[in-house]
């Protein structure tokens, strides 16, 4: 009979255990922006102490490549490594038509307090180079890449829930934000940026400056008055001067590698 105690207890314990623990998910934020966050399944009782914490993203291989990355975990700073597919390929691993990006919060402290279900923020980034097909995705720890990568691609939440010990509380990657594919990317999400996309002073009678969200590169700017005529043509720049330009209305049309944004501009 005592034994049969000791197995309620033990099964009672792990399925307690096994209840507490963290899944990822990818969230789209707005154009090419995108964020990370960690979900728990239960509610903290106070701070939870999270330590090292990664996983790894799958892009298509070529000229897509994750940049601005801005931790959203207080005082943490994030590494971010590339393996392409050529890398890959030549460790025996994929097919060479994926690159992977390794994301790692080395060990540290984050006190967290959550409910069950809450969205714990992680990392920002944005995808370069438009992408308009295929998908980004979660890496999975079963996938035959990362297990034959032993393990240094898996995704882990290591953390210290209960002030006893660290441990790795990943269970996996939540129902519907394990991927993001690009070709649901329409005009609104285009529409969107552009609202993100500030000329300032406006209106103006010299110096403009353009901001872009989270620093995203622009390639070049036309300005156009009302006639079509194009009146100057500025690269890799986000200021111009139109001291020079005679009062009225004019249109600044803002080129990124695989995009471009139209806005108004008042010259008096």
């Amino acid at each position: 009979m005592k034994n049969n105690y000791i197995l309620i207890y033990l099964l009672t314990f792990s399925i307690f255990t096994y209840a507490q623990s963290y899944q990822f998910g990818i969230m789209h934020n707005f154009g090419h922006n995108f964020k990370i966050v960690a979900i728990p399944d239960f509610t903290s009782t106070g701070n939870t102490d999270a330590s090292d914490i990664g996983f790894s993203l799958v892009l298509p291989t070529g000229e897509i490549d994750i940049i601005n990355e801005s931790s959203l975990l207080s005082g943490r700073i994030w590494t971010v490594q590339q393996f392409d597919a050529n890398f890959l390929t030549g460790e025996g691993l994929g097919d060479g038509t994926k690159d992977i990006f390794l994301f790692n919060n080395p060990p540290g402290q984050s006190f967290i307090s959550h409910n069950a279900g809450d969205l714990i923020d992680l990392i920002s980034f944005e995808v370069s180079n438009m992408p308009l097909t295929d998908e980004m995705y979660f890496l999975l720890n079963t996938d035959p890449i990362a297990i034959g990568a032993v393990s240094v691609l898996d995704s882990f939440y290591n953390s210290n829930i209960d002030s006893t010990t660290t441990q790795d509380y990943f269970t996996g990657i939540a129902i519907g934000l394990g991927n993001f594919m690009f070709s649901t990317l329409s005009i609104e999400d285009l529409e969107i940026l552009a609202t993100e996309i500030i000329l300032y002073p406006n209106p103006a009678k010299d110096n403009v400056q353009i901001s872009v969200p989270n620093n995203k590169e622009i390639f070049n700017i036309e300005l156009f008055d009302t006639l079509g005529k194009q009146v100057f043509v500025k690269t890799n720049n986000n200021k111009f001067n139109v001291s020079h330009l005679p009062s009225g209305v004019y249109l600044v049309t803002i080129h990124f590698k695989k995009s471009k944004i139209n806005k108004k501009l008042v010259v008096h």
